[in-house]
């Protein structure tokens, strides 16, 4: 594979198309409980106990919020609300845009266009395109560092199984909203990503390294060894990927370094698979094992703080996705 085809590895400089400015301003259908106000005018459209909702992000820190009329089309004036309020009081419905929303706005050729301001350049705010995923990932993000974690993860969930075939729609994006998940510590959520990246790049060494580090920080050792036996597979010489393998070792020979680290015991049959890798890569080169095992161990202690007790943290957090068995995977 092309080197600059190559999804980049978490925290490392990025490979592959660059995405800078592609994160637009969100919008999309939301729902609230009927309780809240449905002002004045036309007939909310609804379903069950909630109204539905145009809400289109406007600045930094506002979002305009119209209502959504029989005809699944935005009516009446906008009002501003904060960034605090929606996390709060509304909820996502990609769905229901993709589904509801936009069909009918082209049945009924409805436009709304929003000018990018530090760009330049018109776009249609209805529509499922690579700035608006990218914005209701972001917002995602927003919603889980809140707390609200349902919210979040539907969201999240309806973001892995939008429809649309967009330009962008590809490993890049799916790999880099699993580094941003990665980095708040939402691990089972990065998972899914990545195996989602994997669709469009089933070859790509940097995605399995990405995965199986992901299933390394939640101690999940089978799951590990097996996305870092295929990154082996396809490349052999990947440092950092080396590097894991090495660490491992050491972890399965010593209990101390486990319980430094707060790592759950290694299988004895994932700690012989590390054990062949290892000994495939270094041969006979045992300087080099010592060297490798050492230079993971100390990037592991730089980040030994932040990933204590990180288990149990996003578990009492309800930080939790079925990594495997989410979105048809």
């Amino acid at each position: 594979m092309n080197k600059d085809t190559l999804v980049s590895i978490d925290n490392k400089s990025r490979a592959g198309r660059a995405s800078k400015g592609c994160v637009g301003p969100v919008c999309c259908v939301f729902s609230t409980a009927k309780s809240r106000n449905p002002g004045k005018g036309t007939t909310l459209r609804g379903q069950g106990r909630v109204h539905y909702w145009l809400v289109r992000q406007a600045g930094e820190d506002g979002y305009a919020v119209r209502g959504v009329d029989g005809d699944f089309l935005p009516f009446g004036e906008e009002s501003l609300i904060p960034t605090d309020e929606l996390i709060v009081h509304y909820t996502p419905e990609v769905a229901v845009f993709e589904e509801r929303m936009l069909p009918s706005a082209r049945r009924r050729n409805y436009q709304l266009v929003g000018t990018n301001r530090e760009h330049g350049y018109r776009r249609s705010l209805l529509a499922i395109d690579e700035p608006n995923v990218r914005g209701l990932f972001e917002l995602g993000q927003e919603y889980i560092l809140a707390r609200r974690m349902a919210k979040g993860r539907t969201l999240l969930g309806e973001l892995m199984r939008v429809k649309a075939p967009f330009p962008g729609k590809d490993q890049y994006l799916f790999n880099e909203f699993g580094i941003g998940l990665r980095k708040i510590g939402y691990l089972e959520g990065a998972i899914i990503c990545y195996r989602r990246a994997l669709k469009y790049a089933e070859r790509d060494d940097h995605l399995f390294y990405n995965l199986a580090r992901a299933y390394y920080e939640q101690g999940q050792w089978w799951d590990c060894m097996t996305a870092l036996t295929r990154c082996f597979e396809l490349n052999p010489e990947l440092p950092l990927a080396r590097d894991l393998v090495a660490l491992i070792t050491a972890l399965a020979a010593n209990p101390g370094l486990r319980r430094r680290y707060n790592k759950p015991p290694v299988p004895q049959g994932v700690a012989r698979r590390a054990a062949l890798l290892d000994e495939n890569v270094f041969t006979t080169d045992t300087p080099a094992r010592e060297q490798a095992q050492a230079r993971a161990l100390q990037n592991e202690a730089r980040s030994a703080g932040a990933a204590a007790s990180s288990f149990d943290k996003r578990r009492d957090n309800g930080m939790w996705l079925p990594g495997r068995d989410a979105v048809g995977m």
